[in-house]
């Protein structure tokens, strides 16, 4: 099956990026980047390629259609030390399409969505590597960031910097390629952007690797993302073998006949003892995410403070002993205009000759000298800073603090979306047990039941979408049958609308359901 996966990143100086070097690595080319007169040659790297080339709106230069004009007149548009040069869109590619298709593919998507808006595109398409997966087709996408003329490059288009660009853009690839899908790969299921909590996929996802850590797993060693991925993975297949289980015997038991009748107020009791499962866990969920704790890291400034600390702690005591010898001197009997006249020129001043100050005076230089050499000193350190290895110690000790903020963050989403799996299952358990309700105010005492199929240890919250499911089997199917302004009443009492009881209008029906039901839908009564 095809996968979706759109991800958008910007390619800028304040990384320490070349936009000319990141279009030569991904067109595998050889190019110039003129601002760093540095040469970038990744034609080593062709085997991996399978197309690369530049689509252009109608008023772009025509120059610009060669990749080396096109990234560096990118980059002579950008003044800022950390202007953001190209933004970049790498997809997965259907692996049930040809190399053919896949360029098809990707040039209609980068023509509807970039083109179309006024950006050039510059996109490279990528086999799977020789280590990884056999389906890894995939394209790198750089797109410009400015708007564009017949003369070139003019202002920033911040309506490309925005949240909305990137959510319309996932959607439109979506749309794009299951459209390529269903004319060249029908059989296909399709793609969606949406999560799977959004396309009412009740299975944990898992996430994204990266290249690092696929880099890591590959070569043999095992990471956190990787086994919490297996982990995940194992847990939704023994969730889904479960159902299937659980499926297949109650279609056994509906073609054998062996449903079996309960009364409405047992089969009710049964169903929210086991809704208060899903509330505990629920609870017990978000006392976890309310508990974690993430530190906030330091910013850039105050690692910087904490490296010059010492320094600048120097220069105020070395400007403190300054100031001290200046007011024993004066005390001694030096004007303030003859102390500024030897502070300016000690020599021509010739005080030391003339005056009985000299110890002053002495003690005077040597504070001036302490306090020059730790301004110096500061400079220093904070030169050091703007060098490789200072910029390294700030990250260095930034980092601890980062990590943690982003594992909590992690784990944090990883819970609340949990919790939001877990209010969709509470509302269809809801659902359920309320359409059992009804049924018992229309006057049906005993609704059919399937038994002995649910395994205790087999209750996980995912099967018991199941259990809602089959134990209101009976009772969906008496409310297909029965009129909807009888069922609209019960509903209205059962909801607490309305305080008058509704009068049975039936007899309770003895003959069990044992019609073969279908897998879980949203279940309930939606009126």
């Amino acid at each position: 099956m095809a996968i979706y996966s759109l991800m958008v990143q910007t390619i800028g100086r304040g990384q320490g990026r070349s936009v000319v070097a990141a279009a030569a690595y991904r067109s595998c080319s050889s190019l110039t980047d003129e601002r760093l007169h540095q040469d970038f040659d990744f034609t080593n790297k062709s085997p991996g390629l399978v197309d690369a080339a530049i689509l252009t709106p109608e008023n772009a230069p025509p120059g610009y259609l060669d990749r080396q004009t096109l990234w560096n007149a990118v980059e002579r548009a950008e003044t800022r030390p950390d202007a953001t040069t190209a933004r970049e869109i790498l997809v997965a590619l259907p692996h049930e399409l040809t190399d053919e298709q896949r360029r098809e593919l990707v040039e209609d998507f980068a023509r509807r969505s970039l083109v179309s808006r006024g950006m050039i595109a510059d996109y490279a398409i990528h086999r799977p590597s020789q280590d990884g997966d056999e389906r890894n087709h995939h394209a790198h996408i750089l797109a410009t960031t400015r708007d564009l003329g017949p003369e070139g490059f003019g202002k920033k288009n911040r309506d490309w910097h925005e949240i909305k660009f990137v959510v319309d853009v996932r959607e439109e690839w979506a749309k794009i390629a299951n459209e390529h899908l269903k004319r060249h790969a029908p059989e296909v299921a399709p793609i969606s952007e949406k999560t799977l909590a959004e396309q009412g996929i009740d299975r944990a996802p898992t996430t994204h690797n990266g290249p690092e850590v696929t880099a890591m797993e590959r070569r043999g060693e095992r990471t956190a993302k990787g086994e919490t991925n297996r982990d995940i993975a194992a847990e939704n297949l023994a969730a889904a073998r479960e159902d299937q289980r659980m499926d297949d015997a109650v279609k056994k038991a509906g073609r054998d006949n062996k449903w079996v009748e309960r009364s409405t107020t047992e089969v009710i009791d049964r169903m929210e003892e086991a809704r208060d499962h899903y509330k505990s866990e629920r609870v017990a969920w978000v006392e976890q995410r309310d508990a974690i704790a993430a530190p906030k890291p330091p910013t850039i400034r105050s690692v910087e403070g904490q490296l010059t600390a010492k320094a600048a702690a120097e220069l105020k005591a070395a400007q403190a002993r300054e100031d001290r010898a200046k007011q024993d001197a004066r005390d001694a009997g030096l004007s303030a205009k003859r102390l500024a006249q030897w502070y300016t020129n000690p020599e021509k001043a010739a005080m030391r000759a003339l005056v009985r100050w000299n110890a002053e005076l002495d003690r005077l230089a040597a504070a001036k000298r302490e306090r020059e050499a730790a301004e110096r000193a500061l400079q220093e350190r904070r030169d050091w800073l703007k060098t490789d290895q200072g910029k390294a110690a700030v990250h260095n000790l930034r980092e601890p603090d980062i990590l943690a903020a982003k594992a909590a963050t992690t784990e944090r989403r990883t819970l609340d979306r949990k919790i939001k799996r877990m209010d969709r299952r509470l509302k269809g358990a809801e659902k359920a047990i309320e359409a059992v309700k009804v049924v018992d105010v229309l006057g049906k005492d005993k609704v059919a039941v399937p038994e002995s199929i649910f395994k205790a240890e087999g209750r996980t919250s995912s099967n018991l979408q199941r259990y809602f499911k089959y134990e209101s089997f009976d009772a969906q199917a008496v409310i297909r049958r029965t009129p909807a302004p009888n069922v609209e009443q019960a509903l209205q009492f059962v909801r607490g609308k309305s305080a008058i009881r509704p009068e049975p209008i039936f007899a309770p029906t003895t003959r069990p359901i044992i019609e073969a039901p279908s897998p879980p839908g949203r279940g309930g009564i939606d009126r």
